[in-house]
């Protein structure tokens, strides 16, 4: 079940990036908003998982972000938990904006621009790229 669980992590988190773009496209910003928040969290689930055989529940990205470097670090990762801890500092407004998504864009009282949608986006795939990298370095993983 590992590799099948982290693998279907990774598709859907893979999907949801077209789907953003198409919603996007369509005006739908807050769901775009909503998607994008969902390609950061359920990818990063993929590697906790493959590092700890747990099921991690949640959608806080940052907490995630804190984990995937705990877990890096007591496993003798620590380049790797140094890469994800100087990721977070770097984006540590985009990803707080990012994991508000959740929430703001169904439930806020205001709406997503075209802009703050693309954005969150962008930040959504950065968080893939970096979970990208680990399990290439820690599993060898092919792009």
């Amino acid at each position: 079940m590992s590799g099948e669980y982290s693998a279907l992590l990774r598709r859907r988190a893979l999907s949801m990036p077209q789907l953003a773009d198409r919603l996007l496209n369509e005006g739908e910003y807050d769901l775009a908003a909503l998607h994008a928040e969902y390609v950061a969290q359920l990818y990063l689930k993929s590697p906790l998982f493959r590092l700890t055989g747990e099921e991690w529940r949640g959608h806080n990205a940052r907490m995630l972000i804190g984990l995937l470097a705990y877990t890096l670090e007591e496993k003798g990762l620590r380049a790797l938990a140094d890469e994800v801890m100087d990721f977070a500092k770097r984006n540590k407004r985009i990803l707080a904006e990012l994991e508000e998504a959740h929430t703001r864009s169904v439930y806020g009282p205001f709406q997503y621009s075209r802009d703050q949608a693309t954005a969150l986006l962008h930040a959504a795939r950065s968080v893939v790229e970096l979970a990208k990298r680990i399990e290439k370095s820690v599993f060898g993983d092919r792009d």
